[in-house]
């Protein structure tokens, strides 16, 4: 688990810095995006988190606190996201371009990372995204709370479900009517930074590999999906990729959990959600993970099945997310010249977030709570312990239209111990800023 603060001072740290100006000037231009004409038209979205104390409780009774602007979950990076949007033509052909601005643990400010992509939709039902593109036509519908990250991480929308979004890439979608919906999609072969040997440089552009183009059929992505009027959605999809998994050094002639990884593996995927009861939505995914063979063994990502569920009777409103992984195998690995037969099993995850909440007025007050178990790992008759870990918080959330709020609260995160790691416990006074001008967010199009 990552932590926001990881450095071992006693001591306030501020991570105020200069994109705080820049991030001022684009937010003016969200807060009133210009229509040059009827014709074309600007939109934006931004966000950012404020904190004003945050507190760690080491196991060993040490306390470190410090405070920050920008920091999302528990990255240890302060920052601020944008996402312009520009539509012309009477919606047929548009742009989308995505930044953010974090501070370094080295020191000083920089741009992460600048997407850019363009769309073409010439008829009403065909569009092409080449570039930087997502769609969440098919996404789930329940992913993780803006206050959930404070508390225990949850998992997003795509373990019910996973989008169409690439950093570079292309998609084609199909939508005859109001009711189907199909995609397919391409990532690029194989990106990296233009300038890896300097992973803080100041260069967010990308470098396609063009000689893994054999393999681009791997990573196709294809999606249905189909509204049954008055019952829900159902979709299916295949998630290509290009499989691997690594092997590192045996501990005690036994290899361990931290040797083996699967990098990414293809999957079929399946998701219902059904809303045929006024004020109740549930949401439910499976994933299947089909396996693949390298150097010698043969390897099995986790099964998954998440679900979420949204019950609001008048002004009391209840929000439940379920994720659970269980499954995965690598077996029959040769290791240092030497063949070993064994057996490794990844331990069972089982996630749980509930979010009950009352509207006031104009005002929304709820609680936040979430609890997480991981099991046993099984290796070769070497049994590895798991854990839980969990938290709860408080929170009010005030909304001044759709996208755009302002949330804050109190968070505690209960440390222990969590898969042989010592984690501390963690307070946190986060205040989450989001705008999103009336036809753009931070997700979709």
């Amino acid at each position: 688990m990552e932590l926001f603060f990881s450095r071992p001072e006693k001591r306030f740290r501020d991570r105020n810095g200069r994109f705080i100006a820049i991030a001022g000037l684009l937010t003016a231009l969200l807060i009133a995006p210009p229509a040059f004409a009827d014709e074309f038209t600007l939109q934006g979205a931004m966000e950012t988190v404020l904190i004003p104390v945050q507190v760690q409780n080491e196991d060993d009774g040490d306390v470190y606190a410090e405070t920050g602007l920008g920091i999302f979950g528990y990255s240890p990076y302060g920052g601020a996201r944008f996402k312009l949007m520009s539509n012309a033509s009477l919606d047929r052909i548009g742009m989308i371009s995505y930044l953010r601005f974090y501070t370094s643990t080295a020191g000083g400010n920089r741009l992460d990372t600048i997407w850019l992509g363009i769309w073409v939709k010439p008829t009403d039902w065909l569009r092409f995204d080449v570039g930087s593109l997502e769609d969440w036509t098919l996404w789930g519908k329940f992913g993780q709370q803006p206050f959930a990250p404070y508390t225990q991480r949850s998992k997003d929308e795509d373990a019910i479900f996973t989008e169409f979004y690439y950093p570079s890439g292309a998609l084609m979608t199909i939508r005859p009517n109001d009711n189907l919906f199909i995609g397919v999609g391409l990532p690029a072969l194989n990106s990296k930074s233009a300038d890896s040997s300097r992973p803080d440089s100041y260069n967010p552009s990308y470098i396609i590999n063009a000689e893994a183009a054999e393999k681009a059929y791997e990573r196709i992505q294809a999606a249905i999906g189909y509204r049954i009027d008055g019952v829900g959605l159902a979709r299916f999809q295949y998630v290509g990729a290009n499989p691997s998994a690594s092997f590192g050094e045996d501990k005690d002639d036994v290899p361990g959990p931290d040797t083996i990884s699967i990098g990414s593996s293809a999957r079929l995927e399946g998701a219902f959600a059904y809303n045929g009861i006024p004020n109740f939505l549930i949401d439910a995914g499976f994933k299947i993970p089909i396996e693949f063979e390298q150097g010698g063994g043969k390897f099995l990502a986790p099964y998954q099945i998440s679900a979420g569920f949204s019950v609001q009777p008048n002004n009391f409103k209840v929000l439940g997310r379920i994720d659970s992984k269980f499954g995965s195998v690598a077996k029959s690995k040769t290791i240092a010249d030497s063949d070993i037969d064994y057996e490794f099993k990844y331990a069972p995850e089982f996630n749980f977030h509930l979010t009950p909440s009352y509207i006031l007025d104009t005002v929304e007050i709820g609680l936040d709570c979430g609890f997480e178990w991981l099991g046993e790992t099984s290796n070769n008759g070497v049994t590895l312990d798991g854990g839980t870990r969990g938290g709860i918080g408080v929170f009010a959330r005030k909304n001044f239209g759709p996208g755009t709020y302002v949330i804050g609260g109190i968070g505690y995160h209960f440390g222990g111990t969590f898969n042989s790691k010592n984690l501390p416990d963690v307070f946190t006074i986060p205040i989450i800023f989001n705008y999103a001008s009336p036809k753009a967010s931070l997700l979709g199009n």
